[in-house]
């Protein structure tokens, strides 16, 4: 077994057992604390970063951890395990199965390793770069479509939209009506590995943090889709505005992103 695989196997035992705490709690009676209007934290999320955090501690000495719930503000390290404890904690809360654990490993710079647990939907997607991209133990691609008007689509909404102009309803109602259907699923962890698995045909949100995308990138990269901000350039760190599909879509993707938010606010066309 290479490093590599060693690695991802010892990352994929920790998301494991993280998931195995949280799905303990589902359904049970939760503490919830508010972080914002409509973004919540449960004691479940602090008990699954503590032990992921613990577990990463002793099995990769020296290697820093980012957790989206007590480590989350500041720059990024270089190299860091970019964690969050439960991605989709509204749905968590709400009883929805929709939520995972998400470890991602940047190392210099550059997105290497991820795990995507999600216990209630009993799916566990993991990949590394030179060992490949897997949906629990079989290798994953992909899908193959070509044509929007043919594709599956996903997306989110940013916590604030009640503040903010820039809410993500136009870039939805134009992929609704140019796609066979768009999903909300409330994780960005599950939407990446949703593409990476081939379910899902393009993802976009904005909005989002390291935490809720630096394991599913590093999905549907090694599965051959491709990632971008909507630009077409490489994602943000702090705001990411994020694309990811079979990359056969992606020009597709982003030439309709373009459109609707050139026509809506008179952003100047990318």
């Amino acid at each position: 077994m290479s490093t590599a695989e060693q690695e991802l196997a010892a990352v994929r035992g920790v998301a494991d057992r993280a998931a195995a705490l949280v799905m303990e709690r589902w359904r049970g009676v939760l503490s919830v604390d508010r972080k914002g209007r409509i973004d919540l934290v449960t004691e479940v999320d602090l008990a699954s970063e503590d032990l992921i955090r613990a577990e990463l501690a002793a099995a990769f000495p020296g290697v820093p951890m980012v957790g989206e719930e007590r480590s989350g503000e500041g720059p990024l390290p270089e190299t860091a395990f970019i964690v969050d404890p439960i991605d989709g904690t509204t749905n968590f809360a709400h009883g929805h199965p929709f939520f995972a654990v998400s470890i991602g490993l940047r190392r210099e710079g550059r997105l290497t390793l991820g795990v995507v647990a999600a216990p209630a939907l009993g799916r566990v997607w993991s990949a590394a770069a030179e060992v490949g991209a897997f949906r629990d133990d079989a290798p994953m691609r992909v899908s193959a479509r070509d044509t929007l008007d043919g594709a599956l689509g996903a997306t989110g909404f940013p916590y604030d939209r009640r503040e903010r102009e820039d809410d993500n309803l136009a870039e939805h109602a134009a992929f609704v009506m140019a796609m066979r259907g768009v999903r909300r699923c409330g994780s960005a962890a599950c939407d990446l590995a949703l593409v990476a698995e081939g379910t899902y045909d393009v993802y976009w949100e904005q909005g989002l943090k390291p935490w809720d995308l630096a394991a599913g990138v590093v999905l549907v990269r090694e599965a051959g889709g491709r990632v971008t901000d909507y630009r077409g350039g490489p994602f943000g760190r702090a705001e990411a505005r994020l694309v990811a599909s079979n990359a056969r879509l992606h020009e597709a993707a982003l030439a309709l992103l373009d459109e609707v938010r050139h026509a809506r606010d008179g952003r100047p066309r990318t």
